[in-house]
C-alpha cells in the first residue's frame, strides 16, 4: 500500500532550491527572511507574516512555496506558484519553477474549478493526478471533496482508503474499507485491500485471512474486471503469497 515519493520531492527540492544568489534580489524578502532558516516552521511562519504585509511580493511567494513542498502541502504551493506567475509571469519564467510551472498552473486550476463548479468528475482528476505522482496527502483531500458530493462511489472510496494507509492512517483505511465490503460483499478491491490492512497493519491476523480468502474467491470464480494482465498476474501473485504464508 506504501507507494515511493521520494523522486517527485527530490525533484521539487532541486527546483526550489534555495541560493544565497536569490536571497538579495528583493529587498523585502532580504530583510525579514533568513536563509539558514529556510526549512523551519518558524520561517514558513514568517514568510506567510511577510506576504500579508507585502502580498505583491514574488520572490517571497516562491520561496513559500518551496516550504509549502518541503513540508509536502503541494497544492498550496501551487497555488502560490500560480499566483505569482499572475503578477510577474516574466520573473517567474527565469526562476527554477518554471520546470513545474505547466503543472502548478494546470492543478491549481483544475482545483478552483472543481470548488467553484461543485464537480465531482473535476475532483476525481485532481485526485487522481495526485495520487500518481505519489502524492497521498493531496489526493486524499480531493477525493475526499468527491466522495462529499456523491457517497455511491466505491473506486473513489477505495482510493481515498489507500490514500489513508499511505500516510499510515490505518484506522481509517480500515473504516472506509469496513463500510465498502458491507455494501458491496464482493467487490474484490475492497476485500484484498481490507485484508491487506488487518492482516499487515492492524494485527489482526485471522479476521484479514478470511478477507483474503474472499478475495481469493472473488477472483477466481467472479471474474472482476482488471486494467491489464498484468494487474491480475500481480494480484494473483500476491494473494496466493499472503495465503501460503499461514
Amino acid at each position: 500500500m506504501i507507494k515511493n515519493r521520494g523522486s517527485f520531492l527530490a525533484f521539487i527540492s532541486l527546483v526550489f532550491g534555495f541560493s544565497h544568489a536569490h536571497a538579495t534580489e528583493f529587498p523585502v524578502c532580504q530583510e525579514h527572511y533568513v536563509i539558514k532558516e529556510a526549512q523551519t516552521t518558524s520561517s514558513q511562519t514568517s514568510l506567510e507574516k511577510i506576504l500579508k504585509d507585502n502580498p505583491n511580493d514574488v520572490e517571497c511567494m516562491l520561496k513559500l512555496a518551496s516550504l509549502y513542498f518541503r513540508n509536502n502541502n503541494v497544492a498550496n504551493g501551487f497555488d502560490l506558484v500560480r499566483h505569482a506567475y499572475t503578477l510577474n509571469p516574466h520573473f517567474v519564467e527565469k526562476r527554477n519553477v518554471s520546470k513545474v510551472l505547466d503543472l502548478a498552473l494546470r492543478l491549481s486550476r483544475l482545483k478552483e474549478l472543481a470548488r467553484k463548479n461543485e464537480d465531482k468528475e473535476l475532483w476525481n482528476e485532481l485526485g487522481n493526478t495526485y495520487f500518481d505522482m505519489g502524492i497521498f496527502k493531496e489526493a486524499g483531500s480531493a477525493f475526499d471533496e468527491s466522495v462529499r458530493l456523491d457517497e455511491e462511489q466505491s473506486k473513489i472510496k477505495i482510493l481515498l482508503a489507500l490514500c489513508y494507509g499511505n500516510l499510515d492512517e490505518m484506522k481509517k483505511s480500515a473504516a472506509l474499507l469496513k463500510d465498502i465490503v458491507h455494501k458491496e460483499p464482493y467487490n474484490f478491491y475492497a476485500n484484498y485491500y481490507y485484508g491487506k490492512v488487518l492482516k499487515n497493519e492492524l494485527n489482526q491476523e485471522g479476521l484479514g485471512l478470511q478477507y483474503l480468502k474472499m478475495a481469493d474467491y472473488i477472483l477466481h470464480y467472479q471474474m472482476p474486471a482488471f486494467d491489464s494482465k498484468d494487474e491480475k498476474a500481480y494480484l494473483e501473485n500476491d494473494l496466493k503469497h499472503e495465503l501460503e504464508k499461514n
